[in-house]
């Protein structure tokens, strides 16, 4: 193994970790958003949908299909957008695991478990960080793929409001152990925390 080679790639991992974490946090603050369109044109449909089976002439049933078609064209862009959000967050989860698994081989090598990769930050405390960050972006990551999976076909606002929470409760890559690890992480590296 070419020490000085994973040496740098060690450098590397400690700022990707940062730089993910901050995307992973736009990404689902990006997602908010979107799924605040998604439940607004979906909430329309489904009254429009109530129109359709109360409809008394065939005119009303034709503007009223019309109007149905239109909203789910109009849904197909949220959609989209929060299909590419997931994917940028499963490009994250699969770099934090490809990262943790390069680590793991570093360290079978005895320099570098004992490598200081910045003055406070040892090879074992972003090994941790990685370890930590890989489970919880992984069990988060499964939480939001069904989500999106399940948009297409939500049918009552009752789902909608299900899959806001969803989307907008963090509870593993997110709350206040997450937010200590990051705070510690970024004390580590000596990075100013953006969130």
């Amino acid at each position: 193994m070419n020490v000085d080679k994973a040496r740098d790639e060690m450098i590397e991992m400690s700022e990707q970790v940062w730089k993910d974490a901050e995307q992973w946090q736009r990404g689902i603050h990006n997602g908010q958003a979107v799924m605040k369109q998604i439940k607004a044109i979906n909430l329309k449909l489904f009254s429009t949908e109530n129109r359709l089976n109360n409809a008394d002439s065939r005119k009303e049933l034709q503007a009223t299909g019309k109007r149905i078609n239109h909203l789910y064209q109009c849904l197909q862009r949220p959609l989209a957008t929060i299909g590419n959000i997931l994917r940028t967050l499963t490009g994250i989860r699969d770099n934090t695991a490809r990262m943790l698994s390069r680590l793991t081989i570093f360290l079978d090598d005895e320099t570098l478990a004992k490598h200081r990769i910045r003055p406070k930050l040892e090879s074992s405390k972003l090994l941790k960080m990685l370890q930590f960050l890989s489970h919880r972006y992984d069990t988060e990551w499964e939480v939001k793929e069904m989500v999106v999976n399940e948009l297409e076909r939500i049918s009552n606002s009752y789902d909608l409001d299900l899959a806001m929470a969803c989307w907008s409760t963090c509870s593993h890559a997110g709350g206040p152990e997450f937010a200590k690890m990051m705070r510690e992480y970024y004390w580590i590296i000596d990075r100013r925390q953006p969130f």
